[in-house]
């Protein structure tokens, strides 16, 4: 095995997502599908605003969430809980989830997506490019693709 395939060396591919911005470290394609990684950080939201979890759920795509800096309140299913620095979340196909930085300060994660390929969404649609992508185009092709349902 050569190292190319072992040692990722690059800065990863960044996007913007609103306020909230990341980099794709690992896409699909670069794992035969198996999973995906990106770098995300979620930036505080107003002070006394209601958190949006922006609930929502993958048919046939697990997604998992490890934080590494600051505290996120997240939503599994029914349960509502925080989160912070070392701990990890696993949303199975099918179960709701979503989170939200109810902080005053940046919070770190690391996004995984098994199989691979939800990360190039966040490329294809980043809100840093111009002109703008369609404000409903993300979830389109999340449903279309892979299933996705989105509360409103």
């Amino acid at each position: 095995m050569s190292t190319s395939e072992i040692v990722r060396k690059h800065d990863g591919v960044p996007f913007e997502d609103g306020p909230d911005r990341g980099r794709v470290m690992v896409f699909g394609a670069d794992t035969g599908g198996r999973y995906g990684l990106m770098e995300f950080v979620v930036t505080p939201r107003e002070a006394g605003a209601a958190p949006d979890f922006g609930p929502h759920r993958h048919r046939d795509l697990e997604e998992t969430f490890f934080i590494r800096r600051g505290r996120l309140r997240f939503l599994l299913g029914d349960a509502v809980f925080d989160v912070g620095p070392g701990d990890f979340v696993r949303a199975p196909p099918g179960v709701r989830h979503g989170f939200a930085n109810v902080t005053d300060e940046e919070v770190e994660l690391l996004v995984a997506f098994h199989p691979g390929g939800f990360e190039e969404l966040f490329v294809v649609h980043r809100s840093d490019q111009s002109p703008p992508p369609s404000p409903t185009g993300f979830m389109e092709d999340a449903r279309r693709l892979y299933g996705s349902e989105f509360e409103a």
